[in-house]
C-alpha cells in the first residue's frame, strides 16, 4: 500500500516534470511561471518575459507551482 502510493507520487513528480520541461524548456516552476505570464501578457513576450521574470524571483518554488498549475487550470476552463 505504501510502496504503491510512493510509486504514484513520483510518477505525478515526473510527469509534472516532464510537462514542464516540454512546455517551457526548464523544470524551474518561477521561470516557467514567468514565460508562461509572459505569453499572455499584451505588451511583447520579450519584455514581458523580463518583468514577469522578476516579479517571479521572489517567490518561493512552492508559491510558483501553486500559481503555475492555477494558470494552466484557467487556461483549461477558459
Amino acid at each position: 500500500m505504501i510502496r504503491n502510493t510512493i510509486v504514484f507520487l513520483l510518477l505525478l513528480f515526473g510527469v509534472f516534470f516532464t510537462g514542464l520541461y516540454l512546455a517551457y524548456d526548464e523544470i524551474d516552476p518561477c521561470h516557467a511561471l514567468a514565460v508562461e505570464k509572459a505569453r499572455h501578457a499584451p505588451v511583447p513576450t520579450a519584455v514581458a518575459e523580463v518583468w514577469s521574470t522578476i516579479a517571479t524571483a521572489r517567490m518561493n518554488r512552492l508559491a510558483c507551482t501553486k500559481s503555475l498549475i492555477v494558470s494552466w487550470r484557467d487556461r483549461i476552463a477558459d
